[in-house]
């Protein structure tokens, strides 16, 4: 038996005396006038298994540090790096102008009011 499968048989047996506790002292009644009373006496055990792992690391210091192979050595040289400029990109096209907005044809003058001079 694992140990999940401990743990998890343990929460049952746990869960099973809260259930029958709650049951016992559910149907039993509020006054102990003219009756018989019993007592039910229950007892659960829990087993808890905790267990704890590690792991040891290990480290180590490189030994030396080389440079890369093909790398300059950081006397040689002038200290200067030219980057090349990258090929040319073509400009876009001109983005057109839009068409003229016709204007608004003229707004009519309303007719004349009768009566007014």
């Amino acid at each position: 038996m694992s140990s999940p499968e401990k743990s998890r048989s343990a929460l049952f047996a746990a869960t099973a005396a809260v259930a029958v506790g709650m049951l016992v002292t559910g149907c039993g009644g509020d006054s102990a006038e003219g009756g018989d009373t019993s007592s039910t006496e229950t007892t659960s055990t829990t087993e808890t298994t905790s267990v704890t792992v590690s792991t040891p690391v290990e480290t180590s210091v490189p030994e030396s540090t080389t440079p890369a192979p093909g790398a300059p050595s950081p006397t040689e040289g002038e200290g200067t790096v030219e980057i090349p400029s990258p090929p040319a990109i073509p400009s876009p096209p001109a983005i057109p102008s839009p068409p003229a907005i016709p204007s608004p044809p003229d707004i009519p003058a309303p007719p004349p009011i009768p009566g007014l001079p």
